[in-house]
């Protein structure tokens, strides 16, 4: 994929509304909202693309029993969609989404970290990775990823041990924990192939059983992403920031792929929108 299609931005179109979420439920995606306007959440449809996105982002809030609630701050957030003042009632450290430092017993929140996992294998067309999640939402996580294919292979107590043997999974069998999203643009070109895809799993499952006995489960095919139409060439990844008009011809994972106005095809990060403020166009 070469270099990102930046779109400028009018700077006087008004951000003004607060991007809180992109989920899948089941195979249907939702990018919710909050409009300051008129102090509302809502959500965005995702049949057409008329956007402008601003560059800053700020934390999401949170919300309880009671409904949204703002962040008071607006504090500027990073990696994480949220600050740790509003993420406390979720995940006392926000660290520990990524690299879990307890089962939940040392900041007394083992509804997170305690919990049973899963490691897994999930396949981007004949891509293999490795990954980890908890048990209950192993399909849930698949589909957020755009996998095409998905099998558990080791259940762990919690989650820091999951995290542990994912990490010496991929060590040993050299299976990334991440790919790219170059490489998994060219898997969109064509419809995946259930069998190929079932020998890639069977020839890894094989060398990890002479190490470690894996889950007897079987492996899941994903198919029914709202995918209307397929590049004929490896999209492009669209900038984030800037403007974005163009046909929807699908949306897998993370990323949504359109056809911009010049008739290229592009790929936008859906999941890069939360804690940036976005406009609607006409």
């Amino acid at each position: 994929m070469p270099g990102r299609a930046v779109q400028d931005r009018d700077p006087h179109i008004p951000l003004d509304k607060h991007v809180l979420s992109f989920h899948w439920d089941g195979f249907e995606p939702h990018l919710v909202f909050y409009d300051r306007a008129v102090r509302k959440v809502d959500e965005l449809p995702l049949d057409r693309l008329t956007l402008a996105v601003g560059g800053t982002r700020s934390c999401v809030g949170r919300f309880d029993d009671a409904g949204y609630h703002p962040c008071p701050s607006s504090r500027p957030v990073g990696r994480f969609e949220t600050c740790q003042a509003c993420a406390s009632p979720w995940i006392p450290v926000l660290n520990c989404v990524f690299e879990p430092q307890c089962n939940g017993d040392l900041c007394d929140h083992p509804e997170f970290c305690g919990r049973k996992h899963f490691v897994y294998l999930a396949s981007f067309g004949n891509l293999l990775k490795v990954g980890m999640t908890s048990a209950g939402r192993l399909r849930e996580r698949a589909i957020e990823q755009g996998a095409d294919a998905v099998r558990p292979l080791f259940e762990c107590r919690d989650r820091r041990e999951a995290r542990a043997l994912e990490k010496e999974t991929s060590r040993r069998f050299r299976i990334p924990q991440e790919i790219r999203a170059p490489r998994v643009a060219r898997t969109w070109m064509g419809r995946p192939s259930q069998e190929s895809m079932r020998h890639v799993h069977e020839h890894y499952l094989e060398r990890i059983a002479r190490w470690r006995e894996p889950m007897g489960a079987e492996i899941a095919f994903l198919d029914q992403y709202p995918m209307r139409e397929l590049p004929r060439s490896p999209p492009e990844a669209a900038e984030v920031e800037g403007v974005h008009r163009g046909e929807v011809l699908g949306i897998k994972g993370r990323f949504m792929l359109y056809r911009d106005t010049r008739g290229r095809s592009r790929l936008l990060d859906l999941s890069d929108l939360p804690a940036r403020s976005i406009a609607v166009l006409e």
